[in-house]
């Protein structure tokens, strides 16, 4: 691909949706240490319906909260700004980048594989007694999204990348490699950096396929992580993310997370139960058109 192909393709990319003033305020606040609950909670109470959506996947069995939480500032509370934070990310991203369905490509199927990925990568980091549990989500919820924006801005090229995948029996990430083409990957670094995203997300999105070629030491073990959650979630979803291999950890990053095959066997037996009691947020779309929100916020 030449220059002037990348300068094209870098338009349309900048001309993506990007967290809305509501949303990006809710990653700053959950970002800055001197930020309290009113800060947080006043600014998503100026969208009722962002509130209201923020309160069903709250009270979905995923939290097995011990009561229905009715106000916003009981779920910041009790879940924290990071978790609400990617709530809103989750919810901004279904609604501005699922929208549409696309003809050759299951994106509800899809929406699954990035979302239990966040699920599965959480639930490993509580595994390995990482303590960055909701950054770890966030990274894996958004891995994969430049697969849409593929779709979107090269929809001839990511069809044939999926036909080549599916026919020889490959990954995504591969079939980009035996085409040659401008990867997924690629346009997550762009995505992001657009978002204003941190350098975890950013790092993320750019090496989840390949992540012992990162040099960022401090993205390390976070990377590491979403690459495991994702080709868990592979396994258990196979195709949902256009990806029709049979995945396997890399020895390194099996090694470097202190895995074994009796913890990792107990994970993944988890990661299907949290999976099956997990339906808002697998079929966040078709809940969401289904809410009625008042003014206020409460459904």
């Amino acid at each position: 691909m030449n220059d002037k192909d990348i300068k094209a393709l870098t338009k349309k990319i900048n001309e993506l949706p990007t967290p809305d003033f509501i949303v990006q305020r809710i990653i700053d606040l959950a970002n800055d240490p001197e930020a309290n609950i009113n800060d947080l909670h006043n600014m998503i109470v100026q969208s009722p319906a962002l509130t209201a959506k923020i309160l069903r996947l709250v009270n979905s069995a995923y939290y097995a909260l011990p009561k229905r939480v009715t106000k916003l500032s009981q779920a910041i509370n009790l879940l924290g700004f990071k978790t609400v934070r990617n709530l809103a990310l989750s919810i901004f991203t279904v609604e501005n980048y699922f929208s549409e369905d696309i003809p050759f490509f299951n994106t509800q199927h899809f929406w699954v594989h990035l979302i239990s990925t966040g699920l599965a990568s959480e639930l490993l980091a509580r595994y390995l007694n990482f303590p960055d549990k909701e950054e770890v989500f966030m990274c894996g919820v958004l891995h994969d999204l430049s697969k849409v924006v593929m779709a979107h801005i090269m929809p001839d090229v990511f069809e044939m990348i999926i036909k080549v995948a599916q026919h020889e029996k490959i990954s995504f990430f591969q079939a980009e490699n035996l085409l040659s083409t401008y990867s997924h990957q690629q346009i997550g670094r762009k995505l992001f950096e657009n978002w204003n995203m941190s350098e975890l997300v950013i790092e993320t999105a750019t090496y989840h396929d390949n992540p012992l070629e990162s040099q960022d030491e401090e993205a390390k073990k976070i990377l590491y992580i979403v690459n495991v959650g994702n080709i868990t979630t592979n396994l258990y979803f196979y195709g949902y993310s256009g990806s029709f291999d049979i995945p396997e950890v890399d020895l390194k990053v099996w090694n470097f997370l202190g895995l074994n095959y009796n913890k990792y066997s107990s994970y993944f037996e988890e990661f299907k139960d949290i999976i099956k009691r997990s339906p808002e947020f697998t079929n966040m779309r078709e809940i969401f058109d289904d809410l009625e929100v008042t003014s206020d916020g409460s459904v």
